[in-house]
């Protein structure tokens, strides 16, 4: 009787002590996956316009500000030049995001 109670007793710490020290192991678990569940979202809500889509905005953009920005041709022209260059590398994005399916052995 006495060394069934010990028995018991015995597996029940080993019990608790497999679910402590398994918390921690869980709580990794969990934070990675949430990490990764953020990283998905970051990517889904990621801006992904095509390269007519910026080319489209980018000369809205030099339109409003060629009819806004009149009296500074100076600084129209670096707001001209910053505005390309977004352009520019929304577009290279763009393309450097798909290119793996078009060229799988360019690196």
């Amino acid at each position: 009787m006495d060394s069934g109670i010990i028995l018991i007793i015995a597996l029940i710490i080993i019990g608790f002590a497999i679910t402590w020290s398994n918390q921690g192991q869980v709580r990794e678990v969990e934070r990675r996956q949430s990490q990764f569940e953020k990283e998905q979202n970051e990517l889904a809500e990621h801006d992904n316009r095509s390269s007519n889509d910026v080319d489209t905005q980018r000369n809205e953009m030099l339109k409003t500000l060629d009819d806004s920005i009149k009296d500074n041709p100076e600084q129209l022209e670096r707001i001209k030049h910053i505005v390309n260059d977004w352009a520019d590398m929304k577009i290279k994005s763009f393309r450097d995001r798909r290119s793996w399916v078009r060229n799988p052995d360019d690196d």
